[in-house]
């Protein structure tokens, strides 16, 4: 899907039918990624490289004047897991900008604004990389609030849906962790090339771009080490319970073990002192009372039950 907008005179950016100012390309096929290099003349791999999902991010620019930046963002992929996916960015020589991408992302507060029709091109570029960056933000957000949920629950509960969403959290921490820290070595090689050609004032919003990547960097570190921790107690957790059911289970067992030890010494077919007694029942049984209750008591002195 391809679409195109032009800056109005209300300075926001508006549908046009033509490639002018800004050009959305959302899960393009190979022939349209064909046309629209050709049309702007830069490379076929500017835009087929978002049809890998584990292209890595880099910065490039061509004989024609025209520039790359493909970084890496994340998303909801089809499989319903949060993982990290390239988008190229290129600003072409007759000043129009390119966004390409696989997954739709929150696009509004892009058109929402109002950009200056002198300086739109860096405007625009920074918009797109702020919205992107501002997306590690709030799935780390959702990922603390879930961890926390986890943590209140995790004493009592052994369900399996909670290890699943650990695991799903951990991957999807992995999979930011290196594409941020991928984000920032790009994001230096940028601001070093604006500085360059003396556009100092877009490297400076470039460079609040790289501030909020290495937050979101040290962020997704800290919470996936702090996950790590979290599956180590869970599994402690677990381990011990499933210990304290063993041992109640393995005591339970050998104090009813000793009435039929006892009931089984004197159902054998051999003759036994008092075993035509009238009362020798009752005594059997207040005897089985008193061993069970004086083991039972012993076990529990010693912490065994």
């Amino acid at each position: 899907m391809i679409k195109n907008y032009e800056l109005s005179s209300a300075k926001k950016l508006v549908h046009s039918d033509e490639m002018k100012n800004f050009t959305y390309i959302l899960n393009p096929t190979r022939e349209e990624i064909g046309s629209v290099s050709e049309i702007f003349e830069f490379p076929f791999d500017y835009l087929s490289g978002i049809l890998d999902d584990y292209e890595n991010a880099r910065f490039e620019t061509d004989g024609n004047d025209n520039n790359l930046i493909l970084l890496q963002y994340p998303a909801l992929s089809n499989y319903g897991e949060i993982g990290t996916f390239p988008y190229s960015l290129i600003w072409t020589k007759n000043e129009s900008v390119i966004l390409a991408l696989n997954h739709e992302i929150e696009n509004q507060p892009i058109f929402d604004r109002e950009y200056d029709a002198k300086r739109y091109k860096h405007q625009l570029i920074f918009q797109v990389m702020y919205q992107m960056t501002h997306a590690y933000h709030d799935y780390l957000h959702d990922f603390r609030a879930r961890r926390r949920k986890l943590e209140v629950g995790i004493k009592n509960s052994t369900k399996n849906d909670q290890i699943i969403d650990m695991i799903a959290i951990q991957a999807s921490l992995i999979y930011f962790e290196d594409a941020l820290h991928n984000n920032l070595q790009v994001l230096r090689k940028f601001i070093d090339y604006l500085r360059e050609d003396d556009e100092d004032g877009f490297a400076d919003k470039i460079y609040d771009i790289l501030v909020e990547t290495e937050q979101a960097y040290t962020e997704a570190k800290i919470q996936l080490k702090l996950l790590e921790n979290l599956r180590d107690l869970f599994s402690n957790i677990v381990s011990n319970n499933l210990n304290i059911v063993m041992k109640i289970m393995t005591s339970a067992t050998f104090v009813l073990g000793i009435p039929a030890v006892i009931t089984g010494f004197y159902g054998m077919n051999v003759p036994i002192p008092h075993q035509q007694g009238i009362y020798m029942v009752w005594l059997l049984l207040g005897l089985i009372i008193v061993i069970c209750g004086g083991v039972t008591f012993w076990l529990r002195k010693k912490d065994m039950i």
